[in-house]
């Protein structure tokens, strides 16, 4: 199994097996931004999500295979790619301000580009940052990487910025809210200024009324975890409390690797069931991102992350692992009740 080349590609490949995409809106390129709907008509109705971060393609060729390989009586609704552009990689996204997409041979080729052709704005050791015609361009994350001045030029714009793949096959989106506050995609789900494709996806859960979302991502290690999030009423935590024992227990049947014991991915995370980690979104600051957002308002959200130093293969069948096993457990505790009203 490989990742797709370009999101062109998943599109052909949902249309190829039968669906037709619906579309929420598009990307500033004026790519379509899709949702597929599979499963039954009962409610309360699935959301599986992936590719916020375009550097994490397992999570998005799970989702896709997803589409097809549940089988539920329950509305299945799933958005396999919410950043079309970075998907491109950075050659398609700096083309996007250029007469055309740059040849790039390599990570070295990006900083004299932007030298050439850009508004350098900042330049400190080996991260230059420029902007070029409305969107900025970068060498290096400047997530979590202070900001000065420089970066008045760059508010409400978009930051594509080089991603570490051989050949910079995968651009990664940053946004700088009005603010001057450096995000990604996977934030403003809970502001009234947001990207279009936060807005899709706000707009999506708002029509369907998911009961159960699932988000895939990946992290730098060699083992699989996900991070779950306390509910507003007791029955609903315990319902997420068994479907969290139930998908981590499948996943480590399977015999993934887990996280270290002493593992921790953040101070807002406290430790659940090994390998299970319940996140406070308030201390983390930055916004709610999407399985907050869905947690806050609609019901059971996971994050699910996979290992990039896993091979592509193993990655993608413990997404699809755990996304089953969590649709499973979802759908005994909806057994014989009637469908909910969306």
């Amino acid at each position: 199994m490989q990742p797709f080349d370009s999101y062109a590609d998943l599109l052909t490949c949902i249309q190829d097996n039968g669906h037709t995409p619906q579309i929420l809106g598009r990307a500033p390129d004026g790519q379509p931004i899709v949702a597929v709907k599979s499963g039954g008509d009962k409610t309360p109705a699935i959301f599986i999500s992936a590719g916020s971060h375009a550097t994490e393609q397992a999570g998005v060729s799970a989702a896709c295979a997803l589409i097809d390989e549940i089988e539920t009586e329950h509305q299945l609704y799933t958005i396999p790619s919410r950043d079309p552009i970075g998907m491109n990689g950075l050659a398609y996204a700096l083309g996007l301000s250029l007469d055309e997409a740059p040849n790039l041979g390599g990570l070295d080729d990006v900083a004299p580009l932007l030298r050439k052709r850009g508004e350098v704005l900042y330049e400190e050791g080996d991260t230059v940052v420029a902007l070029i015609g409305e969107y900025g361009y970068a060498t290096s994350n400047l997530y979590n990487h202070p900001v000065g001045d420089w970066i008045e030029a760059l508010k409400g714009r978009r930051l594509y910025f080089a991603a570490s793949n051989p050949g910079v096959e995968r651009a990664y989106t940053l946004i700088i809210d009005p603010a001057g506050e450096v995000l990604h995609l996977n934030r403003f789900h809970d502001t009234p200024w947001a990207p279009v494709e936060s807005r899709c996806t706000r707009d999506l859960m708002a029509a369907i009324q998911p009961g159960l979302t699932l988000d895939l991502h990946e992290h730098g290690g060699d083992f699989f975890w996900f991070s779950a999030r306390h509910q507003r009423t007791p029955s609903d935590q315990e319902r997420e409390e068994r479907m969290a024992d139930a998908m981590i227990a499948a996943v480590a049947a399977s015999g993934a690797a887990l996280p270290p014991a002493d593992y921790l991915p953040g101070s807002f995370f406290t430790r659940g069931l090994h390998g299970v980690f319940w996140l406070n979104a308030a201390q983390r600051g930055e916004g709610l991102n999407l399985a907050d957002f869905a947690a806050h308002t609609y019901g059971p959200a996971f994050t699910i992350e996979t290992g990039m130093a896993l091979s592509f293969a193993d990655r993608v069948h413990a997404s699809k692992l755990a996304a089953k096993k969590a649709v499973e457990v979802f759908a005994e505790r909806h057994a014989g009740c009637p469908s909910a009203t969306p």
